[in-house]
Order: C-alpha cells, then structure tokens, then sequence
C-alpha cells in the first residue's frame, strides 16, 4: 500500500513512513483545541457573570467617561445643596421627614432626589454622575436597606 496524504508522503510506502501523532490526528488535536477554547470562554462567561464583572465593567466605562469631563464643575453648573442617597425601601422616611425638613428649613435647601429629579429613560450611571455633579454634597441615608440594595455599588 502507498500513501496518499499527507502530500509530503505521498507515493511512499505505508510500512515506511513514520508520523507524528499531531499529523495523523489533526482532525481530532483542532477538534480539542476547539473545545477547549469553547470550554474556556463558557467558563470566562460564569465566573463573570457570577462575580458580576458585567456590573464591573459598567463601573469602569463610567470612570472613564467622568474622567473625561473637567475636574471641577462650574459654580453656575450647580444646581442642588445635595443629593440624597438612599435605599427605596427607606423612601418613606427619606420623603416625608428629612425631605420635608430639609427643604422647608430657613434657608432652605435645594435637594436632588432620584425620583424626582432623574432624567427618565437616561442611564441610571449617567443620572447618578450628573446629579452628584450639579451638588454641592452629597448625603447618604447610611441602613441596612441601602448597604444590601444593588444601587448601593453605583453610588
């Protein structure tokens, strides 16, 4: 018998030619590399998705986008004494007494509110960014409810 492939055996007979396993099996070894490259990314995939890098990478595009803008806002670019953060959950108490104290206080101050002041259908980062930017502080109502809430990591 004489060998047909690969082209460099060719016409030379089967009991003399010696080949490597990575030329008799190429089929099989780019198969398994295949998997392995499948397997990998799926794996990539989980980790990120169960170590939320999805959440992560929002958070570096955001950095980078604030890092672009200017260092210091202008003074005629602020807007609120404060913007308030905290958990929906503690809305109630947020609303109707701090809100209510703060703002009816002699003087009084201007406070930036999600539900309230929030650009609707603008992303949620964007809006966080924006808000902090046009304040002069920033005060947040520190409980459980906003330690555990998944808007917590943005803010």
């Amino acid at each position: 018998y004489l060998c047909d492939s690969p082209s460099h055996v060719r016409g030379q007979r089967v009991l003399d030619v010696r080949l490597s396993a990575s030329e008799c099996h190429r089929v099989a070894l780019a198969s398994g590399v295949c998997c392995a490259l499948f397997l990998l990314i799926l794996l990539t995939g989980g980790l990120c998705h169960r170590f939320h890098g999805v959440w992560y990478l929002k958070m570096m595009w955001a950095w980078l986008q604030a890092k672009r803008k200017p260092r210091k806002a202008l003074c005629r670019d602020i807007c609120y004494d404060a913007f308030v953060s905290y958990s929906e959950r503690d809305s109630h108490w947020v609303e109707n007494l701090l809100v209510q104290e703060l703002e009816n206080w002699e003087p009084p101050f201007k406070l930036c509110l999600h539900k309230r002041d929030f650009v609707p259908g603008k992303w949620i980062i964007d809006n966080i960014i924006d808000c902090i930017e046009k304040s002069h502080k920033t005060v947040f109502v520190l409980s459980e409810n906003f330690v555990r809430s998944e808007w917590c990591k943005y803010e």
